[in-house]
């Protein structure tokens, strides 16, 4: 059951860990040449707006980054029933979204993700490669949601740098 709150929410998009560690040394988005844009992505964090799932943040390996959200106040997002429900809809309709290989590039932590943008109506963020069928960005189409990378977000957002 959906907790009554006196306050609405002012989530708008939830971010995937493609696009949490492009910040990286060496990475697309690396905070080292793109500054002003994480800056913006932190207000963003603070204020509410961008949040996480408690299944990404499970994912991320890099105590610096885990540390990184955490000072930022980002909001992670907790498992509950309905997004349960979503998730196993997910895994159902995507069966190969979910292997359990060990392969790199393969990640049950994707339909939480996508499962939390369902319940709350979330926009995603995330660096994967929009044309694999197995992907974020594909799945999220095929449920209506709206996905999006970084550089697509500041174009949205209309940050300038």
């Amino acid at each position: 059951m959906e907790q009554l709150t006196l306050f609405a929410t002012q989530y708008k998009y939830i971010m995937d860990t493609s696009s949490i560690l492009s910040q990286k040394p060496g990475e697309p988005h690396t905070r080292l040449v793109y500054k002003s844009q994480w800056e913006n992505i932190e207000h963003y964090m603070k204020e509410k707006v961008i949040v996480t799932c408690s299944e990404i943040v499970d994912e991320i390996k890099d105590k610096d980054i885990i540390s990184w959200l955490n000072i930022q106040q980002c909001d992670v997002l907790d498992i509950d029933d309905e997004v349960q429900m979503n998730v196993r809809r997910i895994v159902t309709d995507n069966p190969k979204m979910i292997e359990f290989t060990g392969k790199s590039g393969t990640s049950s932590g994707d339909a939480f993700l996508i499962a939390t943008a369902m319940k709350y109506g979330l926009a995603v963020i995330t660096e994967e490669n929009p044309d694999k069928p197995t992907k974020i960005p594909q799945i999220c189409k095929k449920y209506g949601l709206q996905v999006m990378n970084i550089t697509k977000l500041c174009e949205v957002e209309g940050w300038k740098f």
